[in-house]
């Protein structure tokens, strides 16, 4: 089992937009058909972040494979919709984890 962590960095101006467009669009795209992803968290970090907010949002995958394959049909373009839509105001990383 793999966890596909994203953290975003979130401008509090757009927060409630981003958040309302990642559950709608983001987590509906990746997991609707359970081809790549299944049980998606979003989550709050906390942490003092004096400029903005910050989520992380957990995506499991069965193998390797689904997430390279998710990236190249859907992750790529998602991201850039972000990087387009609120430029400067939500900044992310996305981190690959294997349960061991």
């Amino acid at each position: 089992m793999h966890i596909y962590n994203i953290t975003f960095g979130v401008d509090p101006a757009v927060e409630k937009e981003f958040l309302d467009w990642l559950r709608s669009e983001f987590i509906s795209v990746s997991t609707e058909d359970g081809e790549y992803f299944s049980r998606p968290e979003l989550m709050r970090v906390h942490a003092d972040a004096a400029d903005g907010s910050s989520f992380a949002l957990h995506l499991r995958a069965d193998d390797l494979d689904d997430i390279n394959k998710w990236y190249a049909d859907h992750g790529a373009g998602l991201f850039d919709t972000i990087q387009r839509t609120w430029p400067g105001r939500v900044v992310f990383f996305p981190t690959t984890l294997t349960l061991i």
